[in-house]
């Protein structure tokens, strides 16, 4: 059976622009070559009523441009095109069941944070408030909130001078690099999930302005501490 990989995400460059992303060069250089893309606009009216399958490039690469991923239109046009692997751009969508079914591995996500400890939004800034070290850990995405077993986890580099605003551009390096490497193992069948207790995390939250000054303070005693 031949391995077809199809990368989500939303996207406002145009459709034949798709697969020189970065994501998609870090998936090519690990050796997934990208057979597909779901996409969608950031504004809901930049996506069409249905979803529409194109070959934007010329060649064998296919674009699904749609509004909405967990639509019952998705998943049937995904089912019909029997993708082996889903991976997850990034994003605040919660990716349901029906979806995340259509690919015989599943959909791979990465997220920035300590896994199951720290799940939800706001998670760089949270992880120092806890003292946790700052993380990217790549999931197979569940239904759930970052709930979904855990595949790869790596500590993201402190360095002086650093700010939350250059913790996340460091994550976001290192989470497409994990995607890829996730992606490879996967297709080669070495890599495994830990499932997690759901019970052993918690899910966090955008913080308020006084939280965020306090999590301003916290990272420089941080950084202060362990560089």
């Amino acid at each position: 059976m031949s391995n077809s990989v199809w990368v989500l995400g939303t996207f406002d460059q145009p459709a034949e622009t798709l697969f020189d992303v970065d994501l998609m060069r870090w998936l090519a250089g690990a050796g997934v070559p990208v057979a597909g893309v779901v996409f969608k606009r950031s504004g809901r009216d930049g996506n069409p009523p249905v979803p529409e399958l194109s070959h934007p490039c010329g060649d064998d690469r296919r674009c699904l441009h749609v509004t909405d991923f967990n639509d019952q239109a998705t998943v049937s046009n995904l089912q019909a095109l029997e993708p082996t692997l889903l991976v997850y751009a990034g994003g605040r969508d919660i990716l349901r069941r029906p979806l995340l079914k259509t690919a015989r591995l599943g959909c791979i996500g990465g997220h920035y944070g300590q896994l199951p400890e720290i799940r939800g939004m706001g998670t760089v800034e949270w992880s120092v408030l806890l003292g946790v070290p700052p993380t990217v850990a790549i999931q197979r995405i569940n239904s759930g909130i970052d709930t979904g077993e855990v595949l790869l986890q790596a500590r993201v580099p402190l360095f002086l001078g650093d700010t939350f605003a250059s913790i996340r551009n460091r994550s976001y390096f290192l989470t497409k690099t994990m995607l890829a490497l996730a992606s490879r193992r996967m297709l080669d069948g070495d890599l495994v999930g830990t499932p997690q207790p759901v019970a052993a995390g918690r899910q966090y939250y955008r913080l308020d302005s006084a939280v965020q000054r306090h999590a301003e303070h916290a990272l420089q005693r941080m950084l202060n501490i362990r560089l």
